[in-house]
């Protein structure tokens, strides 16, 4: 994938189109979408006029994906008459951690739209993320996109404990696994007269009383999880070995901002201007559609690997969180902001699984993905 090709394209659009518009005719487009709202109460919210703006960021951040599945296999021994043979229960359990990550990146934008761009500094694998927002007051959209690459670990049981046929291996995968994700997050506040969702996290707009909305989101998640087909676990779960995931979550919940403190600019460009808020929003989401699609791969004759195998899994009705929570300082054109937050999101179902030719149809399968992540935001307004 060549994304860093097409991360500076989208950066470069995103920095260039309202300079570019000023001469092709769309400037009231731009000034519609990045300018401030005529809905809002100016006694309520300070809207400067759009300006561009950088920042430079640093993350502290986390990601878990845990996934097992349970089923029946078969066993057989012989009892000096005739061979017996049993069912017995098998779970395979495995998980990817990435360590407490630290990065670093930038935000580049115009108004309410930004741009973000950020990488792991040190240790092993890669925690790589991007992202795309618009924030205004009463909507938001954020596309983002995250590739982690770490070892899997990983569990097989077979049987119970004192079963002639128990057996309970566990490792860790020579080559890390590998999960990208895909996520449009998606935000409507009711309240869009005196509450802007964005005032704590970015520096565009800038309550100036403490106010509330409640809130409605939703969530589009595309992803896919790989190991090395060549792991002991893919060998145990039949060959799969690459994931595919859409999950389409709606939500609702209430977003609140405090504002301790705000002083209104009293010269141009936004000189005196003094500004602290303090955001805490929380979505309860119900994962609606939640398709999962598992690929088993087999070693052929040239040593390449091919796909023979393929099974579709359309998870129950969960229910999922996302919260946050944001702090956001601004003096004259500068801006401060820590944030922290957390996207949980499960499944659950029945997939197939090919073992040694047959199709296990029956394999109870259940996971989850976590993201927690502590930013630091410092900004400034041109």
């Amino acid at each position: 994938m060549k994304l860093n090709r097409i991360l500076l394209t989208l950066a470069a659009v995103t920095l260039l189109f309202p300079a570019r518009a000023q001469e092709s005719g769309f400037r009231a487009f731009i000034d519609r979408i990045a300018g401030p709202s005529p809905e809002l109460d100016p006694e309520a919210i300070y809207q400067p006029q759009p300006r561009f703006h950088f920042a430079l960021t640093g993350d502290i951040r986390k990601a878990n994906m845990d996934e097992e599945k349970q089923f029946q296999v078969g066993v057989g021994y012989f009892d000096g008459y005739n061979v017996v043979f049993e069912e017995i229960p098998a779970r395979i359990s495995s998980s990817m951690s990435s360590d407490l990550d630290k990065a670093v990146g930038f935000q580049a934008g115009y108004g309410n739209l930004g741009l973000a761009l950020s990488k792991k500094i040190k240790g092993q694998g890669k925690d790589d993320y991007f992202s795309f927002d618009y924030l205004s007051a009463g909507f938001a959209v954020q596309v983002q996109y995250f590739n982690l690459l770490q070892p899997v670990t990983y569990r097989y049981t077979m049987g119970e404990e004192g079963h002639w046929a128990y057996s309970d291996q566990e490792g860790t995968t020579e080559n890390p696994g590998n999960l990208r994700t895909f996520i449009v997050d998606a935000f409507y506040a009711f309240n869009r007269r005196t509450f802007a969702y964005s005032a704590a996290y970015k520096g565009n707009l800038f309550q100036r009383r403490s106010a509330g909305s409640w809130m409605f989101g939703s969530k589009l998640i595309l992803g896919d999880y790989g190991i090395d087909p060549a792991e002991n676990i893919a060998t145990w779960a039949g060959q799969q070995s690459l994931q595919t995931s859409a999950q389409v979550a709606f939500g609702g919940g209430y977003s609140f901002n405090l504002v301790p403190y705000h002083r209104q600019p009293t010269g141009d460009r936004d000189k005196g201007l003094r500004n602290l808020t303090i955001n805490a929003t929380v979505l309860p989401m119900v994962t609606l559609f939640n398709q999962f699609t598992s690929k088993a791969f087999r070693q052929e004759e040239d040593g390449k690997y091919s796909e023979f195998h393929k099974s579709v899994m359309n998870g129950k009705l969960l229910v999922n969180y996302v919260a946050r929570v944001g702090i956001g300082w601004s003096y004259n054109l500068f801006t401060a902001n820590l944030s922290a937050s957390m996207d949980s999101f499960s499944y659950k179902g029945n997939s197939e699984m090919s073992v040694e030719g047959l199709i296990a149809d029956n394999v109870a399968t259940s996971g989850r993905f976590a993201r927690y992540t502590v930013a630091l935001r410092l900004g400034m307004r041109f």
